[in-house]
């Protein structure tokens, strides 16, 4: 494909495959996602556009989309360390001090994506992938809208366990907020291995979210129990900057 060559598959997602790719010139390694024309995302338009704009460490590189008559092949940064999620998986939760680490630079790379006007709407530990060096850097795009400062959006995206109450309830939300939210879920689930909100039936999940009923693991800091409830606060409004958390003692 264009200048690469194709090799294993890395990843399988709901709209195609991912193959690690080289490209014939320099050798570099990158990631090649494969999505035929005829299954592509309504969704695909808006993550190119948002992805091309975004160049930051903690954010994947998109590097060039290649569109043949049948496919459309997306390159970018391979992040050979895989998924946060299955990172977590492998070690149950993360020490104080890596969630540190993890964390700040997920909170940097969302910060960034913000001031380019950006909302994520879906952030969550699949959406983190690691570099070779356990770099956490944010991907998938998909659910991505361009934001002005106090225009409001409605439509709900991304995943139950993560989606803050107001995107639930269907209200209006300024976008920012409802990543915080998320924000404030992944810092949970680093420090304690599981989802504050968690049930098999979503219906019970979501009234869970909506009544921001969870309980903070008595073995986290002070600071950290602290950090925790005031990011998963339920008024938006009361949520803090990404300013403010990266200031917080926690830290």
């Amino acid at each position: 494909v264009g200048n690469y060559t194709l090799g294993r598959v890395i990843g399988e997602g709901s709209f195609g495959t991912v193959r690690i790719g080289i490209h014939r010139l320099t050798g570099t390694r990158v990631a090649i996602k494969h999505i035929p024309k005829s299954s592509s995302p309504p969704l695909l338009t808006r993550e190119i556009h948002h992805h091309r704009r975004l160049h930051h460490p903690n954010v994947v590189q998109l590097y060039e989309v290649i569109a043949t008559e049948h496919s459309i092949w997306l390159i970018t940064e391979l992040c050979a360390g895989g998924e946060l999620f299955d990172y977590l998986v492998e070690k149950t939760r993360f020490t104080e001090s890596e969630t540190r680490r993890i964390f700040g630079q997920i909170c940097l790379g969302l910060g960034y994506v913000h001031r380019a006007g950006v909302v994520h709407r879906d952030l969550k530990l699949e959406n983190v992938l690691l570099d070779e060096r356990c770099n956490p850097k944010l991907a998938d795009f998909g659910f991505g809208r361009e934001f002005e400062q106090r225009k409001l959006l409605d439509t709900f995206c991304g995943t139950t366990g993560y989606a803050a109450p107001e995107m639930l309830a269907g209200r209006k939300y300024l976008g920012e907020e409802v990543d915080i939210w998320s924000l404030g879920i992944i810092f949970y689930t680093l420090l304690s291995g599981s989802l504050p909100f968690d049930d098999d039936d979503e219906d019970v999940m979501k009234s869970l979210i909506m009544a921001g009923k969870f309980d903070v693991p008595d073995f986290l800091s002070n600071e950290a129990q602290d950090l925790i409830s005031k990011i998963l606060q339920q008024d938006p409004k009361a949520r803090p900057s990404i300013e403010n958390i990266l200031s917080h003692p926690w830290f």
